[in-house]
């Protein structure tokens, strides 16, 4: 009989959901309070923390909606007004709000916003102008457009990075301060970066324990502990948060108490692409019962993961080469050439036996090149890689014999090369 893997949980990141719900419940509360509220996408939600309003993002809303079981509503409140199923799971979650705001629909009391003085616009891809752009159609919304375009050239790095600078400089910040009424408040960035800067620290002393042999703790851990480096960036709750959950990652590799029982893991895993939000439990039981955990990516990897390099004396720099920095800049991550750099780096420090490739059906951005990306990678590192089709939080897109079969390929391919 082979061996029964069971996965043996943390105790800290029980007490991230408090921190998750009062962001959110802040948020709700805002307008009653007499606060601006805006909503973001891509990396400008540290612009109205500023401004000391309280920002959505559009990606944590999403995950947490998902998280919450409200998803699958919203998405299908979305389609019942004209919004196509194979458009991006997170713009239909948000147009199917606006439709539940617009009508009075009932809907999960925790998954309402207020909506917001101000948008801003981050654009990686085409689906975020359709977002900006249904919003101002909808609802005449403000929008504070913000156009971050990938890298796919090194050369041409240092041209699209001062591009980007403008764009805040001269848009994002003067719609702010029209917005607030007051100029923009760089002591408070450089306060919400110093803030940063502690927590992706002590995150990154966690990040250590993923690549103990065997690991200490898994990708879906760190995924539901992201919080405090994104859209709680600046909250000094964040601290505790980390410190605790490194005392835990600490104790249990003195003790030998790996992540998966009873052992440790038998496949390490590359996850590539979005974190399934509203499925984690599901892709969890996919993997535990083969004695396979995931480690590591490029979405989780992609949130300050040098916080060495944040400067509050410099913030807007700093901000800026967080996506377009010489060496660490995720649009230059997200390219295909950069990828297969990053994801190299991190099969070598983390131990990968096998690749994942999470292609989301709703999601373009992140399915550039995954089989190019797979081919590239295995020739170097020999380490096999398959593609599952699915999505972040629409249950429609989600197929269990498809991920069941290409996993056991995966599985089986790295056997059959061990054993060679």
């Amino acid at each position: 009989m082979g061996v029964e893997y069971k996965v043996n949980r943390l105790r800290a990141t029980g007490n991230i959901r408090p921190l998750v719900d009062k962001h959110w419940g802040d948020l709700r509360a805002a307008k009653e309070r007499g606060e601006k509220v805006a909503w973001a996408s891509g990396p400008s939600f540290m612009f109205p923390y500023s401004m000391g309003m309280k920002c959505h993002f559009m990606a944590g809303y999403a995950s947490y909606a998902g998280g919450i079981g409200a998803a699958d509503e919203l998405l299908r409140l979305a389609e019942t007004t004209g919004d196509l199923p194979e458009t991006c799971s997170y713009h239909r979650l948000h147009m199917g709000l606006v439709e539940a705001i617009k009508k009075g629909v009932p809907i999960k009391e925790q998954a309402i916003l207020p909506l917001p003085d101000l948008l801003i616009a981050g654009r990686y891809c085409t689906e975020q102008s359709h977002y900006s752009e249904s919003f101002y159609r909808r609802m005449g919304l403000r929008i504070a457009p913000l156009e971050l375009p990938f890298v796919f050239n090194k050369e041409d790095r240092p041209r699209i990075r001062e591009f980007v600078y403008r764009q805040i400089v001269e848009n994002v910040i003067p719609n702010l301060e029209d917005v607030c009424e007051k100029p923009f408040d760089y002591d408070r960035l450089s306060e919400i970066l110093s803030v940063l800067k502690k927590t992706a620290t002590l995150r990154n002393e966690c990040w250590k324990f993923l690549a103990t042999k065997p690991a200490t703790w898994t990708l879906w851990d760190y995924a539901v502990s992201m919080a405090p480096v994104i859209y709680m960036m600046g909250d000094p709750a964040g601290i505790p948060f980390y410190e605790d959950l490194l005392k835990e990652l600490q104790e249990r590799h003195e003790k030998g108490i790996p992540a998966l029982a009873p052992e440790g893991e038998k496949y390490r895993i590359y996850w590539d692409g979005w974190i399934p939000w509203a499925f984690l439990g599901k892709f969890m039981r996919k993997f535990t019962p083969h004695g396979a955990v995931c480690l590591c990516g490029r979405y989780p990897w992609e949130m300050f993961p040098h916080p060495e390099l944040i400067d509050p004396e410099h913030p807007l720099d700093t901000v800026v080469d967080w996506v377009y920095g010489e060496e660490t800049g995720l649009a230059c991550h997200m390219a295909p050439k950069g990828s297969i750099e990053l994801i190299g780096e991190l099969i070598e420090k983390y131990s990968i036996d096998g690749l994942v490739m999470f292609s989301s059906k709703s999601c373009r951005m992140w399915n550039q090149s995954h089989l190019d990306q797979i081919d590239s990678l295995d020739k170097k590192y020999g380490i096999p890689g398959v593609v599952i089709e699915a999505d972040m939080i629409d249950p429609e897109m989600v197929q269990d014999s498809q991920i069941d079969t290409r996993l056991q390929a995966l599985f089986e391919t790295i056997d059959g090369r061990r054993r060679r």
